[in-house]
């Protein structure tokens, strides 16, 4: 039964089993034809090399999968590498046919954008016959104004790209870098939570943890098969001559099925997660407050750690560790403002005599996280014995604001002028 309008204008689809088909792959288990797939690893690790290999593969039609036996159009989005310079010569050396590899750009330079040039991409992949597309980064593609720590922005960016995809039974790769930490593999995908909920393969390309001249690739995250084993391999170097030039190239070979899994790559599973995620929580600080020396709202900070599972007395951590400043606003809200310290900050208008506040318990990662810096309000734990009181003493002009805060967060205690 064809799809039918509604009256309401929505289009309905009647669940029918012959029209269903198993997933299909350009590389078996690993990419998905007709969705979003990310491949994550560090600067230097040498995905570049592997992307290489694997583009040469599948223009040959030589990848396990069902494109294989079928030559391939490839398309490269992205300036992070020259194509010309960089992409071109590593691609010969793999053993590509170049005649099936394009790059795509925009006339004027900037980057290819996945909403607004969505109808281009499509005319271009049907034209090319292009069955795979490259971003590299993915984030260059988002659009501008997409913030990549915002959940439902990042999604709303690459729902055309999921389209396209699923319309023209493409596989797009998204290449990334990972955060500098994280405990497992949804943690190590940097940006928004949204970028990995998307992927429906998710690939991870890590040095080998006990031979350094080897490299390792596991899938962190698939939805619609059985995890493939690990794939080890090892990058040398190649030499040839082109254009009166001498290349010297790496290149991906020795390829061999491994044992080592995710967790074997990120961290062993298990272990606490109080260190990263306050690592996580700086790093969102630092994408979205700006360093003017201005005061900043800090609630959208909580709102995208939220978003992350990250629970405000983690945040405060992190931007206790970070040295950022905080004050109330002068406001009949009195909301709390961020700001990285100036060059030469100011002295707060009131001095503060701080007697002892509830301890941290002894499995937190630093006992200096009972204060925030200097001239900063201790954090205090609510969750303490209700007996406890902390007596603050002010020194000075008077602040209304910030005496109202601090008998908000310190209950019971008494204010002295």
């Amino acid at each position: 039964m064809n799809p039918s309008p509604a009256a309401d204008g929505l289009t309905v689809r009647r669940a029918d089993l012959s029209r269903s088909e198993p997933p299909r792959w350009a590389w078996a288990l690993r990419l998905l034809l007709g969705y979003l797939n990310l491949l994550i690893g560090a600067e230097g690790v040498g995905k570049g090399t592997l992307v290489a290999w694997l583009i040469a593969r599948l223009t040959r039609g030589d990848l396990p999968g069902d494109l294989r036996g079928t030559s391939v159009g490839v398309a490269v989005i992205g300036d992070e590498d020259s194509f010309d310079g960089v992409w071109v010569p590593r691609l010969h050396a793999a053993g590509a046919d170049l005649s099936r590899v394009v790059q795509l750009e925009r006339p004027d330079g900037g980057f290819v954008n996945l909403r607004e040039d969505r109808d281009k991409l499509t005319r271009v992949a049907k034209a090319e016959q292009l069955r795979v597309f490259l971003f590299d980064q993915l984030l260059d593609n988002l659009g501008f104004g997409v913030d990549d720590w915002r959940q439902k922005q990042v999604r709303d960016a690459l729902q055309p790209l999921r389209a396209f995809a699923r319309e023209l039974d493409i596989a797009a790769i998204g290449s990334l870098h990972p955060n500098k930490h994280g405990s497992d593999f949804r943690q190590l995908v940097a940006g928004a939570a949204a970028f990995n909920a998307v992927s429906r393969s998710s690939l991870l390309l890590a040095l080998h943890p006990e031979d350094p001249n080897r490299r390792v690739l596991v899938r962190g995250k698939g939805n619609l098969s059985a995890a493939p084993t690990a794939l080890e391999f090892q990058i040398t170097g190649h030499t040839f001559r082109a254009n009166g030039h001498t290349f010297d190239v790496p290149v991906a070979q020795a390829f061999e099925d491994g044992d080592l899994t995710v967790d074997d790559l990120v961290g062993e599973a298990g272990t606490t997660r109080e260190h990263s995620k306050v690592a996580d929580a700086g790093e969102i600080i630092e994408a979205l407050l700006p360093r003017d020396d201005a005061w900043h709202p800090a609630k959208s900070i909580y709102a995208a750690c939220a978003a992350e599972d990250i629970d405000e007395r983690t945040v405060k951590r992190a931007k206790q560790r970070l040295g950022i400043e905080h004050r109330r606003a002068k406001t009949f809200q009195a909301a709390a403002e961020w700001r990285w310290p100036p060059t030469q900050a100011p002295l707060g208008p009131i001095g503060m005599s701080v007697p002892t506040v509830p301890s941290v318990p002894s499995n937190t990662q630093d006992t200096q996280d009972t204060q925030d810096g200097k001239n900063e309000r201790p954090e205090y734990d609510p969750s303490g014995s209700d007996d406890e009181q902390v007596v603050i003493t002010l020194s000075g002009d008077n602040d209304e604001a910030l005496v109202a805060d601090i008998l908000a967060e310190f209950p019971g205690s008494s204010v002295m002028a």
